[in-house]
């Protein structure tokens, strides 16, 4: 395993608790992203080097784009959609919401159904839940039996759909429908000791090879298609919680988080609740 430092700047220098969920727009021509306990959806336009800031009413715990452009976000544990005046509007509600559960990131894949993750906000293990929300409006348990649902994605070709548990370590592997949005043949795709980092937020690369950003751990993995990590990208800050790309796909852009760290922690990290974005090009070298 190689491991790389970039060149790394500041995106946007600011005090996330759990920056989270980024997405890089191609309707809005920004990145966007959430901090989740700050209750705040973030939109960076790289162009213009701002970065506005609207506030939510609950807990925001996911953000996704659908095909059509449209903004869902995971509040407590209604799906809501961000409407053009800025207002979000619930239109879902979890079938297994409670008062200590929330949703854990989300994708829409390209037929526009949901992947999202149900999660228990006072680590009551093996509680999580794998859902797919229909563009219908009916609701789909995939899979369940988690401690942390987390980050997810497909492959290239749409066939294989990969799905994060952060307290357990592991990153799963099902074969995907894309017709049906159907998940079969669950195995385990890649595991490493959570004392060493905890798997988060998920993306894919242009050449299929995952990037799990390590929370606690300082680092990117890019793990290639047989589940082995093939470089580390060292980050400056200990908890790093998600990526996503840049429109030209070039950078590599990470939320961050500063939750649970100390004053020394932070002296150490000062990075850390900024979005960061990395030369990923550069990382490749």
């Amino acid at each position: 395993m190689k491991t790389v430092t970039p060149d790394i700047s500041k995106a946007v220098e600011i005090d996330a608790t759990i920056g989270e969920s980024p997405v890089w727009s191609a309707k809005h021509k920004r990145l966007l992203w959430i901090d989740i306990t700050g209750r705040k959806l973030h939109a960076y336009d790289p162009a213009a080097g701002r970065n506005e800031t609207l506030d939510l009413p609950e807990v925001v715990g996911a953000l996704a784009e659908d095909p059509s452009g449209a903004l869902t976000l995971g509040l407590g544990c209604d799906l809501a959609r961000l409407m053009p005046e800025g207002k979000a509007e619930a239109f879902a509600r979890a079938p297994h919401a409670g008062p200590s559960f929330r949703f854990n990131d989300g994708k829409y894949d390209r037929k526009g159904r949901l992947f999202t993750g149900l999660m228990n906000t006072v680590r009551r293990k093996e509680s999580g839940i794998l859902y797919r929300y229909d563009p219908d409006g009916a609701w789909h348990v995939c899979d369940e039996g988690f401690d942390l649902p987390n980050g997810l994605e497909w492959s290239r070709d749409g066939l294989t759909f990969y799905f994060t548990d952060s307290h357990k370590g592991e990153i799963y592997a099902y074969d995907f429908d894309p017709e049906s949005g159907e998940l079969s043949h669950r195995r385990l795709f890649f595991s490493i000791d959570p004392a060493v980092g905890k798997p988060d937020g998920l993306t894919i690369d242009a050449d299929g090879f995952l990037l799990s950003v390590l929370f606690d751990g300082y680092a990117i993995l890019r793990i290639d298609p047989d589940g082995k990590v093939e470089r580390r990208i060292r980050l400056p800050v200990p908890r790093p919680t998600s990526s996503a790309f840049s429109e030209d796909r070039r950078h590599l852009f990470v939320t961050t988080a500063r939750i649970g760290l100390s004053a020394a922690d932070l002296g150490a990290a000062p990075a850390s609740g900024a979005l960061l974005q990395l030369d990923y090009e550069g990382a490749l070298k």
